[in-house]
């Protein structure tokens, strides 16, 4: 029997001889191309041919000349199929191809097919992974009913390869692969990385797992470094699947200069929440700060975090971080925090309500002497937020606040309550006038232990207990005057406002100062109500807040913009410190220029001039340019002293960073940061350069960190990195280059 260009659908049978092109993939995706059970039985199979032919004798039926199968978004062709009845048998020849639904293409000469279509050959396996991965395989075998596929002779790379040079930057070659659908593993017999055409890594056994199996018991691959702290160090490590909800790793990391670092993870999820524990251990060791050494101290951290959802509105957490001492988390290079912070916390969201009660504690490791951090217990908050036009044509909001400050060693400790309540409506005018109106008021009520006042005078109360209370009054108007240019708009824009409140009692001493120590006048805080940063100190009395602004918008996207601002306050008495530019009734002039030239160069220039002399108080610039192939960024900060706050000397750096990308793939970068205050000098400079591609990154670094050989961050290295899309990257030694801290071993 024969039939020319067939076009129907046949039973499932004959559209199993695409599965042996999904499965019979080698390496690392070899799982990802499986097909779920029984998922071919689904839909029914599209078919045409130009000539079938049904063999009674032989019981064979034949289709020739373009034959297509497709099934959902799979698509199967060949130049002849051949379905052998009796054996239960199919074979595919002459450029078999299969499309399969996640868009992978993979061609073979031959393909054949037995057992229900579970085992089978296949020659000249190529395929191409919609992820841009390529396979190859000169024969492979499916056996033990679809459990076993075997490939021989494969690679494996994620690198363009041509017509014009069909050889991949890399690729893994293997001289048999075998994929275990059954204990979810790839196994490689001579397994050898090639660069270039060279190989550069060989294994005679190499296995991993199943990409499918997301976690698996193993080694993890070891990692290798030299640093000026450390020196040599190797670090290997083992990961244990627990369970499917838990799992745990543990790492050892060998130095020859600084002991042996052990690391341990351990990480669990519940059904309303997850807990994750990270520790580490050492024996090394110490530099103090005044120069001492101490030997062979046990060293360590531990850091953990845990977040639990207790009903749909509420969720709670915590999260722990401590360390035996300053220098142990950047000499092993575990954190860079100055101060670590632990906390339990539980909150709650309802609408526009939120509610949160915490407690805290710090632990600071920065050298030299800092005041005492606190502990703080309890810390609750409660926010309330009306609806838009909800009272009056604007929207109320109401806040109530408990904070608790524990400190050891006879320090001060403080309990402070505080209710708020505000509103605020804004409009245009019929006069075209922008308006902000606000309404505040608050009471503070405040007990405190071991005042620090009573300290320095000792005719005050030791344990005061005292109150206050407050309301402000503000109001903002601005009125925006629009030039239509030929290619841009002209923007000027006065801006004005009013703050009024009654004088609180300013030599109540009993009122310590503990988040509003730290001031800095700028243009984002000029219009505010209270510009202290905290509750402690509260803006009183009456001023007027001016400025303007201007600037000019072009069709382009370019634009430029300036804003000039001061404010001037009634009365004279202030508690704001010497040099923070508010100290004076007529505050210092704050403002702002910042420019678009392109998308590739820009400015923003900020800076506090003295309300007399019109002496800098600080600059602070920020810049960049260039294009698509260079770039470079500059910051200059200069700010002066402001008594009482802990910087009781000017500060000044500048800091830069830039790139060149040399060609498509080659790119050198740099960056530094130069103190130019008191004590002069580099404090960290970076520069590399490296290649990177479609399937491999390459670079080399160089860093230089200048401080304290106490803090456990100085030192010079050179670190390279060699990266292989999808199967990881391979850091090289960090080279010791320079510098005092240099040190070798033999």
């Amino acid at each position: 029997m024969s039939l020319r260009r067939a076009h129907f659908f046949l039973p499932n049978i004959v559209a199993l001889a695409a599965v042996f092109l999904l499965t019979g993939i080698p390496a690392a995706h070899a799982i990802q191309l499986l097909p779920e059970k029984n998922s071919y039985s689904k839909e029914p199979v599209k078919f045409s041919a130009k000539a079938l032919t049904h063999d009674d004798e032989n019981q064979t039926v034949t289709a020739l000349g373009d034959v297509e199968l497709v099934q959902g978004e799979q698509i199967l062709r060949a130049d002849k199929i051949v379905y052998y009845l009796a054996e239960d048998r199919v074979t595919a020849l002459g450029n078999v191809s299969l499309l399969d639904a996640r868009g992978d293409v993979h061609f073979a000469e031959y393909v054949e097919l037995h057992n229900h279509m579970k085992d089978g050959f296949v020659q000249g396996l190529l395929s191409l992974l919609a992820d841009g991965s390529r396979f190859t395989a000169t024969e492979a075998k499916r056996e033990n009913g679809g459990v076993k596929t075997t490939m021989t002779d494969a690679t494996y790379t994620v690198c363009h390869v041509c017509e014009i040079d069909p050889h991949p930057l890399w690729q893994i070659k293997a001289s048999e692969v075998v994929h275990d659908a059954e204990d979810k593993s790839v196994k490689y017999k001579n397994a050898r990385l090639e660069l270039l055409g060279v190989p550069i890594v060989y294994s005679p056994i190499f296995s991993h797992p199943d990409p499918t199996l997301k976690r698996k018991s193993g080694f993890l691959r070891p990692q290798y470094g030299w640093t000026t702290a450390l020196g040599t160090h190797v670090q290997g490590g083992y990961y244990y699947d627990i369970a499917p909800d838990k799992d745990m790793t543990l790492q050892v990391e060998p130095t020859s200069l600084a002991g042996t670092l052990v690391q341990g993870e351990w990480r669990e999820r519940f059904a309303n929440g997850q807990l994750t524990v990270n520790a580490s251990t050492a024996n090394s060791d110490r530099k103090e700060e005044d120069g001492r050494v101490e030997t062979s101290r046990q060293r360590g951290d531990i850091f953990a975090n845990g977040r639990f959802d207790l009903s749909d509105t509420w969720r709670s957490g915590f999260d722990f971080a401590r360390t035996t001492d300053k220098q142990y988390l950047r000499l092993y290079d575990i954190s860079k925090q100055d101060v670590l912070s632990s906390q339990v916390y539980a909150e709650r969201f309802s609408g526009r309500d939120y509610s949160r009660v915490s407690a805290f504690d710090f632990q600071d490791v920065r050298l030299g002497l800092r005041p005492d951090q606190p502990d703080i217990l309890p810390m609750m908050q409660h926010t309330m937020i009306g609806e838009p036009n909800s009272l009056w044509g604007g929207r109320w909001q109401l806040d109530a606040d408990a904070l608790g400050l524990i400190r050891s060693s006879n320090g001060q400790d403080m309990q402070r309550g505080s209710v708020a309540a505000g509103w605020e409506r804004s409009g245009i005018s019929a006069g075209g006038f922008s308006n902000v109106m606000r309404l505040d008021g608050r009471g503070d009520f405040y007990g405190v232990q071991n005042s620090d006042a009573s300290k320095l005078n000792p005719a005050l109360e030791t344990n005061p207990t005292t109150g206050r209370g407050m309301a402000t009054a503000s109001f903002v108007s601005s009125y925006p005057l629009v030039k239509t240019l030929d290619n841009a708009q002209a923007i000027i824009e006065p801006v004005a406002g009013v703050n009024i409140s009654p004088q609180v009692d300013r030599n109540n001493d009993k009122i310590p100062n503990e988040d509003s120590i730290d001031i800095q006048f700028d243009s984002n805080n000029l219009f505010r109500p209270n510009r202290y940063p905290g509750i402690d100190r509260q803006e009183d009395g009456g001023r007027v807040n001016y400025g303007i602004k201007t600037g000019i918008y072009a069709d382009s996207g370019r634009y430029g913009r300036i804003f000039l601002g001061q404010s001037y306050r009634f009365y004279g008495d202030t508690f704001f410190p010497d040099g923070s530019g508010l100290e004076d009734r007529r505050s210092d002039i704050v403002g702002q220029i910042k420019a678009g030239l392109s998308k590739y160069l820009d400015a923003d220039y900020r800076f506090q001039l003295d309300n007399a002399t019109l002496e800098a108080k600080r600059h602070e610039i920020q810049a960049g340019g260039g294009n698509d192939a260079f770039r470079l960024n500059g910051r200059y900060l200069y700010t002066a002293a402001v008594a009482g706050t802990g910087f009781n000397e000017a500060r000044q750096q500048l800091q830069a960073d830039g790139y060149y990308n040399f060609t498509k793939n080659w790119k050198w970068s740099a960056s530094g940061l130069v103190d130019l205050g008191d004590q002069p000098g580099l404090r960290n400079a970076t520069t590399g350069f490296g290649y990177a591609d479609e399937c491999f990154t390459f670079s080399v670094e160089g860093s230089r960190n200048v401080a304290n050989a106490a803090s456990g961050d100085n030192e010079t290295k050179v670190l390279l990195r060699i990266g292989f899309k999808s199967i990881g990257e391979f850091s090289g030694p960090q080279i010791p280059v320079g510098g005092n801290q240099v040190k070798t071993t033999r």
